[in-house]
């Protein structure tokens, strides 16, 4: 269970009270980041960590870099995941299923919601 305290204190500002660091929200991005951005920040993280579980568990490997960018448009969450080395495409493929079947996040998204998942490669010497 997730439990946390939101305090409205003014006009499109809130904080939050839960687990580790407040968090502060707007109402625009021009202020700091919005529900909005938290929800690309879950989504993008998530799918980070799941991608170093799938890491760990088919490489030995819990120290591998992964980095994730991901972009919201209307209806859409497009995420682009640079992974330390080239997979075959039965592996890439086993990927996307793990992420599928571990990503809680991507799981609570309406299933009208496109979630884009492109992999990139880190290149020797990055």
């Amino acid at each position: 269970m997730y439990h946390h305290h939101i305090y409205g204190d003014r006009l499109f500002h809130t904080r939050s009270n839960g687990y580790g660091t407040s968090v502060e929200l707007f109402g625009s991005t021009e202020n700091g980041e919005t529900p909005m951005s938290l929800m690309n920040i879950a989504l993008a993280s998530c799918v980070t960590m799941c991608v170093q579980s799938f890491w760990k568990h088919t490489f030995g490997d819990n120290q591998a870099r992964i980095e994730t960018s991901i972009d919201y448009e209307e209806g859409g969450f497009y995420l682009n995941v640079t992974l330390p080395a080239l997979l075959t495409q039965h592996l890439e493929n086993a990927l996307r299923d793990f992420v599928a079947q571990k990503c809680r996040v991507k799981q609570l998204l309406a299933k009208d919601v496109t979630v884009v998942i492109d992999f990139h490669y880190h290149s020797k010497g990055a």
